[in-house]
């Protein structure tokens, strides 16, 4: 069976055989990192489309905030505060109101943080949006790849709101998880913040084992975490059903008293070795750490 991972690795050997200076951090992070002259250019690119990303039948206002939404995550992962955007517009749509919609709920996600959108492209086809967002920083950026042995491992909220959301949705529930699914929040304060103290960081589109997982892969280490102290909305598959876009990032104990229990979620520990164990009880558990992926819904 085959899997995004798989596909993104036919191109991997196209991104290690440039070796720029210019090139701080580039594929395999949630953004690229670009060293200029006196700070990072920071971009990331997130494609959604209709039917795998968002439900048929969704308000084009709510596609619109989502697609950014899921966009900016990728920066608050990375603890920058994004700076412009643009996007890439796919529609077989022939009504103008269904434009001016979309058009409304983009102008409340871009007036939510202050971002320019600078360009973008228009053409006719089964609906998908494609987003690029950039952000500058004058400081060393986040990434998956520096977890230390030791660090605590925190997340920012609760899991599973997402995926009782679009339950909700389908079911013709009202519910404020709705709001959680199609409006989710880029937690760019809370990544600025972080990134001050944080040694690794990741957003938890895919699931919390898998984007975890990624963190363990990349630094090289082992981990655990303990699901007795993971705040979930339903039940363990929220860890990994995806689509909550809260950050999963590792600290040293040192800043244990810069996250109090109100806004962050201490859940485990980074160790020795190359895998992710999950504790319910002293025990270990084995959940599913493949997480969320298109080519395999």
């Amino acid at each position: 069976m085959i899997s995004e991972v798989d596909i993104l690795n036919c191109f991997q050997h196209l991104v290690d055989a440039k070796n720029d200076e210019l090139v701080y951090i580039g594929s395999g992070d949630d953004a690229a990192v670009l060293k200029l002259k006196d700070n990072y250019l920071v971009h990331s690119l997130d494609v959604s489309k209709i039917g795998t990303h968002f439900p048929e039948h969704c308000q084009p206002d709510l596609i619109a905030y989502r697609s950014v939404a899921v966009a900016l995550s990728d920066l608050a992962a990375m603890g920058v505060y994004p700076s412009f955007l643009t996007i890439g517009l796919t529609s077989n749509e022939k009504n103008i109101q269904w434009y001016k919609k979309f058009t409304n709920g983009l102008e409340k996600i871009i007036n939510e943080f202050n971002i320019n959108l600078v360009g973008g492209d228009v053409t006719f086809g089964e609906t998908n949006i494609c987003v690029n967002v950039f952000g500058f920083t004058n400081k060393n950026v986040l990434s998956r790849c520096d977890a230390k042995v030791g660090d605590l491992i925190y997340i920012t909220g609760s899991l599973g709101k997402a995926r009782k959301g679009l339950k909700d949705w389908k079911n013709k529930i009202d519910s404020s998880f709705v709001e959680n699914y199609f409006r989710p929040k880029a937690q760019i304060k809370k990544g600025i913040y972080i990134s001050n103290y944080a040694n690794a960081c990741i957003d938890i589109s895919d699931g919390l084992t898998k984007d975890l997982g990624s963190i363990v892969e990349k630094s090289k280490v082992g981990a655990y975490i303990d699901f007795n102290k993971i705040p979930i909305t339903t039940d363990f598959h929220d860890l990994s059903y995806g689509d909550d876009y809260e950050l999963c990032f590792t600290a040293p104990k040192k800043y244990q008293d810069k996250f109090n229990s109100n806004e962050y979620f201490l859940i485990g520990e980074i160790t020795k070795g190359n895998s992710l164990e999950i504790l319910k009880d002293d025990k270990l558990i084995t959940l599913n750490t493949e997480g969320w992926d298109s080519f395999n819904l």
